[in-house]
């Protein structure tokens, strides 16, 4: 079984037209004005330091929706020491405790995500043309996997693009809970939540609460684990006069298992999932969630090949070693830099022996560009074939 994670280094590079600034563009289809250009960046989904930056005004309604944000907005933008924004969102939490306002404070980042992404992916997908390498790779992962064996499609991005994807080809949404049973093959998880989820939040019946009512009351309001697919418009329309709150995890530098915002079941649905997974493709993700590594630490025996995808093969390394490293692949991934800078991308090593009973050694690999190259050039391909 095939296991796909992705990262927001994926969206952020899933236009195959459209390179992001940083990575060049081995074949760019169109040619543009800086204004369109301009136009067309500013709704790219963002990377995690970017999170709260507003380029060409295009957030300032987001922004000003909630006014609680403008506490901390300007240290999120302008941060000191150089710090991450997901550093200083985690200082922000460990400040809230036992402080109302603090809480409220990191209420208001959970809106503004949501409504952020939400209209990042209607905005993005329109300037797309809704065609991304999302859509290629499902497409050749479909058509090179055996008939009938399941894909395991992980998403760490609150963001719709690999959902409106995978609609393409004939996925069915269900609620949160039955997510599973929207596709025959296709099995995605989302474990820092979605900007289509809600959580039903516990009130006394009849009593209703608007998003910044809600915020008002972050330190007392109790979230339940209903998990219920809703657009930010639906959840924030009181449906069946209930209210709900976004579920968006708050990205912090270091994940553990209450950063994980999810139904109930969907840790126990993937755990089944992972003694059939044979390969890994990691795509724009750092690899730093400590409870996902855990979740898959010696439950994954017949991995034989790991392959880490970043904006370039130096970008891949370090997630790639951590990743083997952390889930207990490999004692010592021993990624070579110097190889690397050499064009050797692939790695043999011996796997850890336990109680588990490994299959032979685990193949590590970066791939020698970014998503859009992976896509256009159909890396994938000899991937699964390996």
């Amino acid at each position: 079984m095939l296991m796909v994670v992705f990262g927001a280094g994926a969206s952020y590079d899933s236009s195959p037209d459209f390179s992001p600034p940083s990575i060049p563009a081995a074949k760019q289809n169109f040619a543009n004005s800086p204004a369109e250009s301009l136009s067309r960046e500013q709704w790219r989904p963002p990377l995690a330091n970017n999170l709260f930056d507003n380029p060409g005004q295009a957030f300032s309604e987001t922004v000003r929706r909630y006014p609680k944000l403008s506490h901390i907005l300007s240290l999120l933008r302008q941060r000191s020491g150089g710090k991450t924004v997901e550093e200083l969102l985690e200082q922000f939490q460990d400040e809230s405790k036992g402080n109302p306002e603090g809480q409220r404070e990191l209420a208001t980042v959970q809106y503004y995500l949501r409504d952020l992404f939400f209209l990042v992916t209607n905005n993005w997908l329109r300037e797309t043309d809704g065609i991304t390498n999302y859509t290629t790779l499902i497409r050749d992962v479909l058509r090179l996997t055996k008939s009938g064996e399941l894909v395991c499609l992980v998403t760490f991005n609150y963001d719709l693009l690999l959902d409106n994807a995978l609609f393409s080809y004939d996925y069915k949404s269900q609620q949160p809970e039955d997510q599973l049973r929207s596709h025959p093959v296709l099995k995605l998880f989302k474990p820092h939540g979605s900007v289509d989820w809600a959580r039903r939040i516990s009130l006394p019946v009849d009593e209703i609460l608007r998003p910044n009512g809600i915020i008002e009351a972050a330190d007392a309001i109790k979230l339940t684990s209903d998990f219920r697919r809703l657009n930010p418009s639906e959840a924030d329309g009181n449906p069946g006069r209930q209210t709900f709150f976004p579920a968006i995890a708050i990205p912090v530098q270091n994940k553990t298992e209450e950063t994980f915002v999810w139904p109930p079941n969907h840790a126990s649905q993937l755990q089944n999932l992972l003694p059939s997974v044979t390969k890994i493709l990691i795509i724009g993700w750092q690899a730093r969630e400590a409870h996902f590594s855990e979740l898959l630490r010696g439950s994954l025996p017949r991995v034989s090949h790991v392959m880490v995808v970043g904006s370039d093969p130096l970008d891949a390394a370090k997630p790639l070693g951590h990743f083997a490293e952390s889930t207990g692949l490999v004692k010592k991934a021993s990624i070579d830099q110097a190889a690397i800078a050499g064009r050797t991308l692939n790695f043999k090593r011996d796997r850890i022996f336990d109680s588990m009973a490994y299959e032979g050694a685990v193949e590590l690999s970066v791939a020698p560009g970014g998503f859009s190259d992976l896509a256009l050039n159909r890396r994938i391909i000899d991937f699964l074939k390996a």
